[in-house]
C-alpha cells in the first residue's frame, strides 16, 4: 500500500513537472514579428493614444512590438525612427510610473543607496566601456 501511494505520487509529481515544462516553454517562444501593415496601423493608432491609462503589461508589449516593427524596417531610416520615437514614448511612461513609485513609497534612498553600491561592483559594459 505505501509503494502504491509513493508511485501515485511519483507520477502526479513527474506530470505536474512535465507540465510545467510545456507551460514555460510556451511563455518563453518570442510572439511572431508583426508585418510591414501591422506596424503601420499599430503606430498610427498608438502615436495618437495617451499611454497614461495603460497596464503595464500593454507598455512592454507595445514596446515590443515598436522595437520589432523598427527591426523590420531598418532598411527605411525614417519608418524605423517612427516606430523607435514610439518606443521611446511608451518607455518613458514606464520609467515615469517606476520613478514615481519608488518616490511614492519612500524607496528612492534605499533604490539609490543599492543601485550605487551596485554599480561600484559591476563591470564596466557598453560602447565606452574599456577592458582592463
Amino acid at each position: 500500500m505505501y509503494a502504491a501511494k509513493s508511485l501515485m505520487k511519483l507520477r502526479t509529481l513527474s506530470f505536474v513537472f512535465g507540465l510545467l515544462t510545456v507551460i514555460s516553454r510556451a511563455a518563453a517562444m518570442p510572439p511572431p514579428k508583426p508585418g510591414s501593415a501591422v506596424c503601420k496601423a499599430d503606430l498610427k493608432a498608438w502615436s495618437a493614444s495617451k499611454t497614461e491609462t495603460l497596464a503595464i503589461a500593454d507598455l512592454n508589449e507595445r514596446m515590443n512590438v515598436m522595437f520589432a516593427c523598427a527591426d523590420l524596417s531598418k532598411k527605411h531610416e525614417k519608418r524605423a525612427r517612427a516606430y523607435l520615437d514610439e518606443f521611446y514614448r511608451t518607455h518613458a511612461e514606464l520609467a515615469n510610473r517606476a520613478f514615481d513609485f519608488i518616490t511614492r513609497h519612500g524607496l528612492a534612498e534605499q533604490f539609490g543607496e543599492e543601485e550605487n553600491r551596485a554599480s561600484t561592483t559591476r563591470a564596466p559594459s557598453g560602447p565606452g566601456a574599456r577592458e582592463q
